[in-house]
């Protein structure tokens, strides 16, 4: 008898594990919402983390560079989604997207000793600035750049735009505040950063979103859950939590 209650609890074992669900996501380093090394890989992972797990789904990460994150998740079978994304067009046209994650917007970085004052696209003719490969930094800063407006040199990473500030190769530099002052925190010694500050006018507000390819056939499936998922854990007020806890620095390290 005891040996029968064994083999039933151990094939009970089996076949729940068997059938729990899985969806493997893709990431970079946007820290303190994306990163491989800090508290639950950040704000936007902890978020879709917890829920996916309210609809029993479990999540693996994989954390590469941004643009290989994008093609895996857009050409390799092995992946399902990838984390976080703005809603350019682009992408739009790629991907099935989820309901908003969080939100952002950008700052124009700049040294404390460059005098730096702005209104409008406009008062940036003639300034050097920095930007960084495949990110949309907002309407109108990308028609800026159309336009011809805005005289900008390319970096594969923030942290290279960083590196050329300090450097004097470009004036202004933009970036989410929350994630510039993390690169800053984590690239520069104290004498370095303490050479930069940031313009506090805003611009290009947007939203992160989760995507999933337009042809894999669980992608929607996987999307409802999430946006299921992320509309319990704000009824819940976990997710209003993780905000404060982002504003306490808990998602810093």
């Amino acid at each position: 008898m005891k040996v029968l209650l064994c083999i039933l609890l151990g094939m009970i074992v089996f076949t729940t594990h068997s059938t729990a669900e899985t969806i493997r996501i893709t990431s970079g380093e946007w820290e303190p919402f994306i990163s491989q090394h800090i508290y639950q890989f950040g704000l936007d992972s902890h978020i879709i983390t917890e829920a996916f797990k309210l609809e029993g789904i479990d999540v693996e990460w994989g954390f590469f560079p941004w643009q290989r994150s994008y093609e895996n998740a857009k050409d390799n079978d092995e992946w399902d989604a990838s984390c976080c994304w703005w809603p350019d067009d682009e992408t739009k046209d790629e991907f099935l997207m989820s309901d908003p994650i969080t939100e952002t917007s950008f700052v124009f970085y700049h040294l404390k000793s460059y005098k730096f004052k702005w209104d409008s696209f406009q008062d940036l003719k003639g300034i050097k600035v920095g930007a960084t490969i495949k990110y949309h930094y907002g309407n109108e800063f990308m028609n800026a750049i159309e336009a011809k407006t805005l005289n900008v040199q390319n970096a594969p990473k923030d942290e290279f735009n960083f590196r050329k500030l300090i450097a004097g190769r470009i004036e202004i530099f933009p970036n989410d505040p929350a994630v510039g002052n993390a690169q800053i925190r984590n690239n520069l010694s104290p004498d370095e950063a303490n050479l930069i500050t940031y313009s506090p006018k805003k611009f290009g507000e947007s939203t992160l979103h989760l995507i999933m390819n337009k042809n894999k056939k669980r992608s929607k499936y996987f999307l409802d859950k999430f946006n299921a998922g992320l509309n319990k854990l704000k009824a819940s007020g976990q997710y209003q939590k993780m905000l404060k806890d982002l504003e306490a620095g808990k998602y810093a390290n």
